[in-house]
């Protein structure tokens, strides 16, 4: 008795199949990496108004704003420091604060202030920033002989005011 077997041919499907198949996977691993990407507070910053005054308010994703805030906290707690110890003069202590709290403007709101001048940082509208600026900017770039009427401590302790009531 002889038996003859007959091949189908492989099952295929159709390239739409594939390209359906395709289009699904890169949705599902954007939705992935946009969704660890939040978890992990990787977000890029975004800027929110509404502020009870009318004043701008400017803020980062996730959980980071903590950290930044403790690290120019300590960061202005040293500078005071080196200051109380005469290892920097008063007007290079206004300057390097000037530089960590536009540094801090900089990483929590995005917004580049390091170049920006006092006029420039009203017309942004930052609760605090202005007041701020005016403290340390006369003593900043005062001639070395001007007298400085305030106490670099005294601006210390009030930028970490700022620093640590920042929202």
């Amino acid at each position: 008795m002889e038996t003859t077997v007959t091949l189908r041919p492989p099952f295929e499907y159709s390239p739409w199949v594939f390209l359906v198949g395709i289009v699904i996977f890169v949705v599902f691993l954007v939705l992935f990496i946009r969704a660890l990407s939040k978890i992990l507070g990787l977000e890029k910053r975004e800027k929110t108004s509404g502020a009870a005054n009318g004043n701008k308010r400017f803020s980062i994703n996730g959980g980071y704003q903590y950290i930044i805030k403790q690290k120019y906290i300590a960061q202005i707690r040293l500078l005071n420091n080196d200051y109380k110890n005469n290892k920097i003069s008063q007007r290079e202590g206004f300057q390097r604060l000037s530089l960590l709290i536009r540094g801090f403007i900089h990483d929590v709101t995005g917004i580049n202030v390091e170049t920006a001048t006092l006029k420039d940082v009203k017309k942004l509208g930052i609760r605090h920033l202005d007041k701020l600026m005016e403290e340390y900017y006369v003593p900043e770039f005062a001639e070395d002989g001007r007298a400085i009427s305030r106490e670099l401590s005294e601006s210390c302790e009030t930028a970490m005011g700022v620093i640590r009531t920042w929202t």
